[in-house]
């Protein structure tokens, strides 16, 4: 009989669950299907049927149902069943043959329609149709098992070969601490205003530990050297190996005593083993150059010098301290590359404004930005730090602030926020400046109101500097606030601020830092606060980084807070 034989072939692994309230049909079916090589499940209706499909729905393969049965009938048991799996292959029996049963059965995806009764080539068709169906599916299950497997396996394989180049590239295989790559990323990493102190290590006389105890022997003295600094030093120092005898520790100068630690490793190793060699101990000594700098890219070279000068001594475990007073040539060579580079970056458009927040403490809203020049090169930004004192001495001071205030008023001039800008003693000199800020504020129907102009101290503790001070006064008029910045840094003098009706005062961030844990800056902070308040001024803390250090300074009643604290200068509104 045609189908016959393929059924067959198909039937042995396949599991049927049989639907059906006639106990005769139901039974002649049953031995029938079973004779076929399909494994059966009986059930007399629709709801018990129902109940075997849901303790083992993935174990069943076809469902051949009655129409009507009683508790539960086929089209609400197919229902239910879809609703578990809705891909399950169903064959549908029924005495009916109206055109709404069948139109029922294909809207509910039915693969096969055997009608009472049961004509056996009708059903050994339709078991066919739907056993290969059946199979096809199973196979392209089967098919995307195994790829997901290969994927899944190949991702792994990737991974772990990931893993196998980023620990090859950055990880020293010796002594398993980061390698000179990432010394120089985080080196790069580092912001510009930020002061850190390089300590570089070097193990004194590594040759002769190399032809004394091989090259096997050597390595684990270097492995137990790295293990042994690393002991030493606080956990917020980060430690990397170098060049092949030379280990690298960067710590942040505000927080930790770079003597005082280089003292602690040397004596440590000094009176401690690094190894054991045919029943002898190991001692090795390290020489230490120091450096500390605002410039990230000068940290190893500063190091480096210092180095030199302590092997200059001519004795071991020695460590010296760069000063760069002693190296001015290195200064001024750094001073003129930075003159020539600012001048391009100008001409080229590529100095920026930045735009940190200020933020109310009482309300957690910002409610004004500062605008910081900042300049990029090459995907970078690049800190005044390195351009601002160059900018001076070159004479474009003034060329920085009107590039600024351009800037600054034509991006402001689309909202209603205020804004702060920084001006130089150099701008209030200059006769045409309150002409320009006026075209400009005109130009861009800027209200001098919502600008902020921020000077440093002097300027107004300086008796013999009037034009400054007129110019200022005129801005005054104009509706511009004045505001101090870094105030604390210099000779304060509250009557003069009364004199010239300064706006605000922002603390420096010296007397911010760490303040929560430090009693002398509170009483600072907190008498600057009474005064300020007491003239109408407002007050702003600088350099707010920590959440310690913004619950203290609320608690002295600072009315505004800026800081890395809350967001890093940003490039977009």
């Amino acid at each position: 009989m045609k189908y016959l034989q393929e059924l067959l072939s198909l039937s042995a692994s396949l599991h049927i669950l049989y639907a059906e309230d006639d106990l005769e049909l139901r039974q002649t079916t049953t031995s029938l299907l079973r004779d076929l090589g399909f494994y059966v499940d009986e059930a007399d209706h629709g709801k018990a049927a129902l109940e075997k499909y849901k303790t083992k729905p993935s174990f069943y393969d076809i469902i051949i149902t009655d129409l009507n049965m009683p508790h539960m009938g086929g089209m609400e048991l197919i229902q239910a069943v879809q609703a578990i799996y809705s891909d399950q292959a169903i064959v549908v029996v029924s005495a009916h043959n109206e055109t709404e049963f069948f139109l029922e059965s294909i809207r509910k995806n039915i693969l096969g329609y055997i009608l009472k009764p049961i004509d056996f080539e009708q059903l050994i068709f339709t078991l066919y149709k739907t056993a290969s169906h059946v199979h096809v599916r199973k196979e392209n299950e089967a098919l995307k098992t195994h790829l997901e497997e290969m994927v899944e396996a190949k991702t792994v394989e990737l991974k772990q070969s990931h893993e196998a180049i980023h620990m090859f590239l950055t990880v020293d295989k010796t002594t398993q601490l980061p390698n000179a790559t990432m010394l120089i990323t985080y080196i790069d990493s580092l912001k510009k205003e930020d002061v850190m102190t390089t300590l570089l290590y070097s193990v004194d006389d590594l040759n002769t530990l190399q032809q004394r105890y091989g090259s096997i022997i050597s390595g684990e003295i270097l492995a137990k050297v790295g293990t042994f600094l690393r002991y030493n030093i606080p956990k917020v120092a980060k430690l990397y190996k170098y060049n092949s005898d030379e280990f690298v520790i960067i710590v942040d100068a505000s927080l930790i005593d770079p003597i005082a630690l280089a003292t602690q490793i040397q004596a440590f190793f000094k009176e401690t083993p690094v190894h054991e060699f045919e029943q002898t101990l190991v001692y090795v000594t390290l020489t230490c150059g120091i450096a500390t700098t605002h410039q990230p890219s000068l940290l190893l070279p500063f190091a480096r010098m210092a180095l030199k000068e302590a092997y200059a001594f001519g004795i071991p475990n020695q460590y010296s301290v760069y000063d760069a007073t002693q190296h001015p040539s290195l200064e001024e060579g750094s001073k003129t590359q930075w003159v020539q580079k600012f001048r391009q970056a100008l001409e080229e458009n590529r100095v920026i404004p930045l735009f940190h927040p200020i933020v109310e403490n009482e309300t957690q809203e910002i409610v004004s930005y500062e605008c910081l020049a900042r300049i990029e090169e090459e995907g970078y930004i690049i800190t005044p730090a390195f351009f601002l004192e160059s900018a001076r001495r070159s004479g474009l001071m003034c060329n920085l602030t009107r590039s600024m205030i351009q800037q600054c008023f034509k991006i402001f001039a689309h909202n209603e926020v205020s804004f702060s800008i920084n001006i130089t003693n150099e701008d209030l000199l200059n006769p045409s400046f309150c002409e320009f800020i006026k075209h400009k504020h005109e130009y861009y129907a800027i209200d001098p109101k919502r600008v902020v102009l921020e000077i440093l101290e002097d300027i107004i503790l300086n008796n013999d500097n009037s034009v400054a001070l007129n110019t200022l006064q005129s801005l005054k008029e104009m509706g511009y606030r004045i505001a101090l910045d870094d105030f604390g840094n210099d000779r304060s003098n509250f009557n003069r601020f009364e004199h010239f009706k300064v706006d605000i005062l922002k603390i420096d961030g010296q007397f911010i830092k760490n303040i929560d844990t430090t009693v002398h800056n509170q009483n600072i902070v907190e008498s600057i606060v009474f005064m300020a308040h007491k003239l109408n001024i407002k007050v702003v803390a600088e350099c707010v980084s920590t959440q310690a250090e913004w619950e203290t300074i609320k608690r002295l009643h600072v009315d505004y807070s800026q800081g890395y604290f809350f967001n890093e200068p940003l490039k977009f509104l």
